[in-house]
């Protein structure tokens, strides 16, 4: 992709405002392909094409983040103004989330092919790292727990360079001083994958806000992956996620987590939907 994330910083406050009149195809497109949905850009990608796309880049050092938005975060968008402006800066926006699939089958004559989790995405790229030799950075998660990350990521693919974790601290939004040291560690690394875990949408804020003064490749915005490595938080079971019931489960392993997120910010997801088959009629 010619055009860097500052260019793309440059022109997001134009973009997005324009996002609501123009079709995507008209502004400035990258050479893989992308859908827009509820004033979002997703890369149309497979789970397989998708580690493809963001192990190139590492390895290329192609400056850029990567998110996965999902229901939670489309619900997120008329309450977070400037979180739909973060998530079209991303050189990459893999679908995370069945609903969204079926949404953009319905409403588009191609849809996204399926749903790129960043809890599946992850595992994948760090076994094809791990052979292409790439190195890594995790940061996030509360104290210690990416490093307990690390020690299980080895585990499982030993020959994985990381070459560190970092805990930001417990700040709401990170001061200049706790920035200045995240950049530094970063820096003195210059690791071609940073891992982010701090959460929607301080993460993408984070990143985007400082990328231009990292020497990194490419860095995911996947919230709670780190917790994922660690063992923290378990993976829901296979016949959940096949059946488009890891939502539930989850609220069931963990309610005062996930009751807020499920039982008041999904049925949003409902109208919205209906006003975007009624905006391309």
């Amino acid at each position: 992709m010619n055009s860097s994330i500052q260019d793309s910083k440059l022109n997001s406050e134009s973009t997005y405002k324009k996002e609501q009149s123009e079709p995507m195809e008209q502004q400035s497109s990258p050479p893989w392909k992308t859908l827009n949905l509820f004033g979002l850009r997703f890369t149309q990608a497979s789970l397989s094409e998708a580690v493809d796309l963001v192990v190139k880049a590492a390895e290329d050092r192609q400056k850029g983040f990567v998110v996965t938005p999902n229901v939670n975060m489309l619900t997120l968008l008329p309450f977070e103004a400037e979180l739909g402006d973060l998530v079209n800066q991303a050189l990459f926006s893999f679908v995370d989330g069945w609903p969204i699939v079926w949404a953009s089958n319905k409403l588009e004559k191609k849809g996204l092919p399926e749903r790129v989790a960043g809890s599946d995405l992850f595992p994948l790229i760090c076994e094809k790292a791990e052979k292409q030799g790439l190195s890594m950075v995790l940061m996030g998660a509360a104290e210690g727990v990416a490093e307990e990350a690390s020690r299980q990521l080895l585990i499982s693919y030993p020959k994985l360079k990381i070459l560190g974790a970092y805990c930001p601290p417990m700040e709401d939004e990170f001061s200049a001083k706790s920035t200045n040291e995240m950049l530094a560690y970063c820096n003195q690394r210059k690791p071609d994958i940073l891992l982010l875990g701090m959460g929607i949408p301080k993460q993408e804020r984070w990143i985007s806000n400082n990328i231009d003064n990292l020497d990194i490749g490419i860095a995911l915005c996947f919230g709670g992956v780190i917790d994922f490595a660690a063992g923290k938080i378990k993976r829901s079971p296979k016949w959940a996620v096949n059946l488009g019931l890891e939502w539930l489960w989850r609220l069931c392993m963990s309610p005062s987590q996930y009751w807020r997120r499920t039982i008041l910010r999904f049925p949003l997801f409902f109208p919205m939907f209906f006003k975007e088959l009624l905006i391309r009629r």
